[in-house]
């Protein structure tokens, strides 16, 4: 575990030891106030992703190329998966409140991810000719780098794009894919009736 020293002014360190809403003593403090900052970055509007979606467009298309070659190898990567990798991967994710733990190996993305995740896959799949799956995909890889704050590997953002994704967001994608068809049906019959047996 990396060690990290730093040299603060007595009045830094003064502010630091009495900082009331964190815990811990001196090096503890400074590691919970940390974890503080990361559970507390606000989240930012849907017009701020767009735009930080298309700068980062390249990277993004690098990071989505990647998962897409685990599923031409097989189309259940996570089967293939150590208990320890999937251990390491989850307890990264755990730590940048990408998922929050329920129980052993029970988790579930924290209701910040799941909330940005809605906004960022309905703009996506909404702005762009693109599929639901395609679209979760680039949602949860855009959230990886951004909760990361840069700290990621290639293979964590690949890894955990396919573990949150298959383990729980495609179920979103699927009810937009649901609801277009829905649409387009509608579009296609305008004057169709729902049958009376179908809303009893």
């Amino acid at each position: 575990m990396p060690l990290v020293c730093a040299d603060l002014t007595e009045i830094e360190f003064e502010i630091l030891k009495n900082l009331k809403d964190v815990e811990g003593d001196e090096g503890e403090k400074l590691k919970n106030l940390l974890k503080l900052y990361i559970y507390t970055t606000p989240e930012l509007k849907s017009s701020a992703y767009a735009l930080t979606r298309s700068e980062k467009n390249s990277e993004i298309q690098e990071h989505l190329q990647d998962v897409y070659e685990a599923y031409e190898k097989t189309d259940y990567p996570t089967e293939n998966w150590s208990d320890e990798t999937i251990n390491k991967l989850s307890n990264d994710l755990i730590e940048t409140n990408v998922l929050i733990r329920l129980g052993e190996r029970q988790f579930l993305p924290s209701s910040k991810f799941r909330n940005l995740f809605k906004m960022l896959l309905h703009d996506i799949v909404t702005e762009k000719e693109i599929d639901e799956y395609s679209g979760a995909n680039i949602a949860t890889i855009q959230l990886l780098m951004e909760f990361g704050k840069g700290s990621f590997s290639k293979e964590i953002i690949r890894d955990g794009t396919i573990f949150i994704n298959e383990g729980w967001m495609f179920t979103y994608a699927t009810e937009i894919k649901k609801a277009r068809e829905f649409m387009k049906t509608k579009k296609l019959f305008p004057g169709i009736d729902v049958p009376a047996a179908a809303t009893a």
